[in-house]
């Protein structure tokens, strides 16, 4: 199964450019939650702390497929390069004006402009995969590999964040997230070798990447499929509480992330006969199926198998999805492309979440577990769709 990932690594520069974009990655992640510990222990209101993460995550997912344009345009490094120095600024600002007791809407508006200065750097990564393997097997393993990057990283974040506000200080994940994001979008911006070109002088890229046929409807599908996610966890969360079982909660939700990253892993290492969008039409589908058995859980306990068993789709639609989009989106247009869907994951996530916490206030949690099967169906409908436009060279 090792193979496969052992050959991308055998690649001139592909474990620097990892390395760095984990570095800028984990930085992303521990900001999100650091800014909620941060600014609920200062101020008492977890509420709050949450507002003013979510202006942090808006932000970044609305600006980066800007930012991933100019890289298109300009080159990854003088774009990389210029978001270390304002995500240095940006970040040293909230970290002051949070210290100082600054209003609460001034902390808002500076995490929110934190927020806008980091790029999303998992598409710069997948980007430099797709320049190096672009029209060889070998693309299919590094997306994988990046889907369980992804995976572990969200374990690993939370982790990170917990251990250093606990034993140092309540402001310490965002003091480490300064030198993370600088350092690895540096790092990265110095790696020439692997940097996809540029426009070519005097020829700015024309057009924008959704315009591509069939990458609204892909962008859509990878919404829909981060709302599945995000209405799961925050149903489980309800469901473990309402049963006296809320340790359970945490254990359940890493069941998930334990199984997508697995089959992510295996999905990796086979060569598939099928291209990617055929494959979406069939994983699609198999994610709905997975998410039924929550709507009539008889007791937390059965969580677990009902959990592991969806985690085993999770990485094979991103995988395909991104497979797809770095196919079929000209190379000209790649980064931005790759970047709207991370954009079209995290809206997702937020109305996902907004949305679920209301219906389990309202309705309980087997309406929010059905929600799940209706957004993963609607997503199996729209991923349809869309595979048969983007089929890709």
């Amino acid at each position: 199964m090792t193979s496969p990932y052992r050959g991308l690594f055998a690649l001139p520069g592909a474990a620097a450019f990892v390395a760095a974009g984990l570095a800028a990655r984990l930085a992303h992640l521990t900001t999100v939650l650091g800014i909620v510990f941060l600014v609920s222990e200062l101020s008492g209101s977890y509420g709050l702390g949450g507002l003013v993460s979510g202006a942090y995550a808006l932000a970044y997912s609305l600006v980066a497929p800007l930012v991933g344009r100019l890289a298109d345009r300009h080159r990854q490094g003088p774009v990389l390069m210029a978001a270390a120095i304002a995500t240095t600024i940006t970040r040293t600002g909230f970290l002051v004006a949070a210290a100082s007791g600054a209003p609460a809407w001034v902390l808002v508006v500076l995490s929110a402009t934190s927020g806008a200065s980091m790029p999303a750097i998992g598409p710069f990564v997948r980007a430099r995969w797709a320049h190096l393997l672009t029209g060889t097997p070998r693309l299919h393993a590094a997306t994988s590999f990046e889907s369980v990057v992804d995976e572990l990283l969200l374990v690993i974040g939370p982790i990170v964040v917990s251990t250093v506000v606990v034993y140092l200080h309540p402001a310490a994940a965002l003091i480490l997230s300064v030198p993370l994001a600088a350092g690895g979008s540096i790092a990265l911006a110095l790696q020439h070798r692997t940097e996809p070109p540029g426009a070519p002088t005097g020829r700015p890229a024309s057009g924008t990447a959704l315009r591509t046929p069939g990458l609204p409807l892909l962008l859509l599908t990878f919404a829909l499929v981060s709302m599945v996610l995000i209405v799961l966890d925050v149903a489980v969360v309800a469901y473990a509480r309402q049963h006296d079982a809320e340790a359970l909660s945490g254990w359940i939700l890493a069941t998930i992330a334990a199984g997508s990253a697995v089959s992510g892993l295996w999905y990796g290492a086979r060569d598939w006969s099928r291209p990617p969008h055929r494959r979406l039409a069939v994983v699609l589908p198999l994610l709905t199926v997975g998410t039924v058995p929550f709507i009539a859980v008889p007791a937390t306990g059965w969580l677990f198998p009902a959990a592991f068993t969806l985690g085993l789709t999770l990485a094979p639609a991103f995988i395909d999805g991104f497979s797809i989009a770095a196919r079929a989106v000209a190379a000209r247009h790649r980064t931005e492309g790759l970047t709207w869907l991370t954009t079209a994951a995290g809206i997702g996530i937020s109305v996902g979440s907004a949305t679920a916490g209301a219906l389990v206030d309202s309705r309980g949690t087997t309406a929010a577990f059905a929600l799940a099967t209706g957004c993963a169906a609607t997503a199996a409908l729209a991923g349809h769709t869309a595979s048969r436009r983007l089929t890709g060279p």
